[in-house]
């Protein structure tokens, strides 16, 4: 039976990179991964440095909604990055990341995980995992970004709310076996170590390839949601240099190409 709690040694011992989590902050109950992250980093925690958290009570989403965040079922994690090398490439981090969490978890659980662009991780049209990227700068530099993720391990369909069982689903739903939380955050430190190398390297023509080789949102219709601005429709067609959705659509009757950078992408059957 899999261990039903987090535990640092335990994570730490099985761990090949050389700073992701190797400084590792474990708690029983926090508001948010990333507001204690951000303060972590405010008070000289270095490149790295990891916080986790059994249950969160105000776990954020995009958008500013809700992640929910049973107790001792799931993953709800945020790496605070220092490195100026990868901050100055901050579109890539959420996509990345992404990358990263999904090539962990098809390893750990054996399931195939997709990307809904840009940081959601989806089985079966289903969301089962997310990034929320944060930044704070220093005039026009970027110096510390907070990665959150959240990631539904071992939660049951009784643990979701009506309305969210349409929408979301676990590695547990997927399979009907509880899995080792500990082995699957050492899986998804050390990919996301080597994927942060990749974007500190400036290899963006491997990323690209790679993320769009688990991307479910290219070569769909989809509708993107941006605020402020009008909604729009049309086809996903590629990954842009800097990670935008390529997006072709119709503009005063003309075939477009659109970079979309920031908005709510949805998926149209």
């Amino acid at each position: 039976m899999p261990s039903t709690r987090l535990e640092t040694e335990a994570i730490r011992q099985r761990l090949t990179t050389s700073r992701l989590g190797r400084s590792l902050h474990l708690f029983e109950e926090l508001a948010s991964t990333n507001a204690t992250a951000f303060t972590l980093a405010g008070s000289g925690a270095t490149h790295g440095t990891a916080v986790l958290a059994e249950a969160q009570t105000a776990g954020k989403g995009r958008l500013g909604r809700h992640w929910v965040s049973p107790p001792h079922l799931n993953i709800y994690c945020s790496v605070i990055l220092k490195n100026p090398k990868i901050s100055r490439h901050v579109s890539w981090i959420p996509l990345v990341t992404g990358l990263a969490l999904a090539e962990a978890t098809r390893r750990s659980c054996g399931i195939e995980i997709s990307l809904k662009w840009p940081n959601d991780l989806l089985y079966v049209e289903k969301k089962i995992g997310g990034v929320l990227c944060e930044s704070a700068s220093q005039g026009s530099q970027v110096s510390t970004c907070v990665v959150g993720f959240g990631v539904n391990v071992n939660s049951r369909e009784t643990d979701f709310s009506d309305e969210l069982r349409s929408l979301a689903t676990s590695c547990f739903q997927a399979t009907r076996q509880c899995y080792d939380r500990n082995g699957l955050i050492v899986d998804m430190f050390n990919q996301l170590e080597s994927w942060y190398d990749c974007v500190e390297a400036e290899r963006f023509d491997h990323v690209r390839q790679a993320y769009a080789a688990s991307c479910a949102t290219l070569g769909r219709n989809v509708q993107v949601t941006r605020v402020e601005e009008e909604t729009i429709h049309g086809t996903a067609v590629d990954i842009g240099k800097d990670g935008a959705l390529l997006v072709s659509t119709v503009r005063k009757g003309r075939p477009h190409i659109l970079e979309i950078r920031t908005g709510d992408v949805h998926h149209l059957r």
